[in-house]
């Protein structure tokens, strides 16, 4: 077994964070599982744009009015095989951005089906609301790439920051 493989394998994924699933490579001889990394992702909402989705449906059907201008939202573009992804969704289970009333917060699974997701919220305990884009039309619409991403939005639907949100102490990063 070819170990410097592994490792830049590992390495890569070290460096680059959940930027894509992971690909297998089998030669024959050796099979190995290889992250796909790009370090910079072209970005197409900025601070101070307009949200660019109005609605979304979550995983159990209800309609999510994100245009709603009485609450400052957090929109999280993340993915269940994601370490980072889960880190951060983890962290916001135990934050106090749970229980504020002036804040809505959606987590929208990108490239995942609504059942994979509802056993994932279960499987983890997630207490924020879920929805799902299977076909990546919404997350297409943020960025070319990179999970997960933490969007903050005035009450006025202004995007006020959107961060690629990996490593450690993500929650850090969400500024109103």
């Amino acid at each position: 077994m070819n170990k410097s493989i592994v490792f830049l394998a590992s390495a890569s994924f070290l460096l680059f964070g959940c930027q894509s699933p992971p690909t297998t490579i089998n030669d024959g001889e050796l099979s190995v599982v290889v992250e796909q990394r790009v370090p910079k992702f072209e970005e197409f909402v900025q601070s101070g744009d307009t949200l660019p989705i109005s609605s979304i449906v979550d995983v159990n059907g209800q309609n999510i009015n994100l245009a709603d201008k009485n609450k400052r939202k957090l929109v999280i573009l993340f993915a269940t095989w994601c370490s980072d992804s889960n880190r951060a969704l983890k962290a916001l289970n135990k934050s106090p951005l749970l229980n504020d009333p002036t804040i809505e917060i959606i987590a929208i699974a990108r490239e995942e089906t609504n059942e994979d997701v509802i056993k994932w919220w279960d499987e983890h305990n997630i207490k924020v609301q879920l929805a799902t884009d299977v076909d990546r039309s919404i997350y297409k619409q943020f960025a070319v790439g990179g999970i997960p991403r933490l969007i903050t939005v005035s009450e006025d639907n202004t995007v006020i920051k959107m961060n690629l949100a990996e490593g450690e102490e993500q929650l850090k990063l969400i500024h109103w």
